[in-house]
């Protein structure tokens, strides 16, 4: 009769043990899961009205554009984060800048163009988001 409740003892600590491990494991992970950045709606195009819509949203753009705007909308940040954008001309880093993002969601637009203000030139662009070493978009266009 004492084994049997020995026995028992220890299954119910065990058990106990279990579901405390289980219970911490699921807090722990839930917290990393609500602090991810969300970027969706992601739009990029060469005008932009007064309200921050972009128009002309399409992947090739004519030459004579000065600048490119990058516009999305970003949700989940408990405190305000940052994120990197880098613009791309073919292989070549053309434009690297660190952003803030005040939480918890917003829009935001940045946009690409040239120091000179000359028009941006032929060729194929991609503009990417990091968030640290996260990445967030890529987005491909062409300006022809």
């Amino acid at each position: 009769m004492k084994i049997k409740r020995t026995f028992l003892l220890i299954v119910i600590f065990f058990a106990t043990l279990l579901l405390l491990l289980a219970f911490w494991a699921i807090r722990r992970n839930s917290g990393s899961f609500s602090n991810s950045l969300v970027v969706y709606n992601v739009v990029v195009s060469t005008e932009l009205d007064d309200k921050s819509n972009l128009m002309e949203v399409v992947s090739r753009f004519s030459y004579g554009a000065r600048q490119v705007y990058l516009r999305f909308e970003y949700s989940k940040i408990e405190e305000e984060g940052e994120v990197i954008i880098l613009w791309h001309m073919g292989e070549k880093l053309v434009q690297s800048d660190v952003y803030s993002l005040p939480g918890p969601s917003g829009t935001k637009v940045y946009s690409l163009v040239r120091e000179n203000g000359q028009p941006l030139p032929r060729g194929t662009y991609a503009v990417t988001m990091l968030n640290g070493p996260k990445p967030l978009l890529n987005s491909t266009f062409e300006i022809k």
